[in-house]
């Protein structure tokens, strides 16, 4: 039986705002797809269509954050993306 991992981690600083990282024990992403992948279209699957990444890059960019991949040792890859901090955001509205 293959042992398959996931690990979703968050942290949040002032200077880099919320990181979000998934982090996965598959097959990894080849170096040089990894920019590639986040591109309308481009896929690594042979049943893909390729615009799941490039949907989630376009929300991410949309609110002034980063997507991007890495590869995890010694298999996997893992997926992070950053999304800046708002004072107001984290306020609560009128009631």
């Amino acid at each position: 039986m293959i042992e398959r991992q996931l690990l979703i981690s968050t942290e949040s600083s002032p200077a880099v705002g919320t990181l979000v990282a998934v982090c996965d024990s598959g097959p990894g992403v080849p170096p040089e797809d990894r920019e590639r992948i986040f591109q309308s279209f481009y896929t690594t699957k042979v049943g893909g269509v390729g615009i799941g990444l490039s949907i989630c890059n376009s929300i991410i960019e949309a609110h002034g954050g980063r997507l991007w991949a890495s590869a995890n040792e010694p298999k996997g890859a893992t997926f992070q993306f950053t999304l800046p901090l708002h004072s107001d955001a984290l306020s609560p509205g009128p009631r």
